[in-house]
């Protein structure tokens, strides 16, 4: 007779295998201070300000298409250009921002039941990595992936790279983010989403998707737990 624990009983029948991270936005609360910064951008050039309603209503990737739609003119500042300022001031004032309420126990409780965990930026990779451990957050992550260069794209090629070099199956991978680009990196990936409404695109804008929309990290432990602890 075969007999199975409920401890292994738990892991058959887990939503999740593998869980990979955005960080910007999803893990890490860096919003308002990504609106205050382009208000200085703005306010040096004497064009109007933002809100954080608008920029989350607004932000896109490529960034590039974000600026212009903020009024930018890349025929005066071409967007590397700004790019550059706006990562000098978020790179002096980057730990203002604290993590997101819960992320720290909802990273630990699923490395408790076993389930793997990586993160998948746009953000730069020494800085990523070196904000990671700031939170001293390295020790849940089996990978952390970001960008080689400051202009946040290339995700997607990222992700895709990432994905081809697991042996676990796409449908057994959940990638949670907090905009339509973390959508648009999973789909490519062909892995399953979650979407959190407390970071860099609106709770209404995260709905086109079609995939699961959740307020606050906290109740996305349920989602993928499928129990509460």
């Amino acid at each position: 007779m075969l007999f199975v624990s409920l401890r292994d009983h738990h892991y058959a029948c887990m939503k999740f295998k593998h869980i990979i991270w955005d960080w910007n936005g999803t893990l890490w609360d860096d919003t308002q201070l990504c609106v205050e910064i382009n208000n200085h951008m703005l306010e040096r050039r004497n064009l109007p300000a933002t809100t954080l309603e608008i920029y989350r209503d607004k932000l896109c990737f490529p960034v590039d298409q974000y600026y212009c739609q903020l009024g930018f003119d890349y025929s005066k500042d071409p967007y590397s250009v700004l790019a550059e300022e706006f990562i000098a001031e978020y790179t002096e004032r980057r730990y203002e921002c604290p993590l997101h309420d819960g992320a720290r126990e909802l990273i630990s409780a699923f490395q408790s039941q076993g389930i793997r965990q990586a993160v998948l930026s746009a953000y730069q990779q020494d800085t990523l990595n070196q904000a990671v451990e700031y939170f001293q957050l390295l020790e849940f992550f089996d990978d952390v992936i970001g960008l080689n260069d400051i202009y946040a794209a290339g995700k997607v090629e990222n992700g895709l790279k990432y994905i081809a070099g697991l042996t676990v199956n796409p449908v057994d991978v959940l990638f949670i983010g907090d905009t339509l680009h973390d959508f648009e990196v999973a789909d490519a990936m062909g892995v399953n989403c979650a979407l959190v409404a407390c970071g860099h695109n609106s709770r209404s804008r995260l709905e086109t998707t079609g995939v699961p929309v959740f307020d606050v990290l906290a109740e996305i432990r349920e989602y993928v737990l499928g129990m509460e602890f």
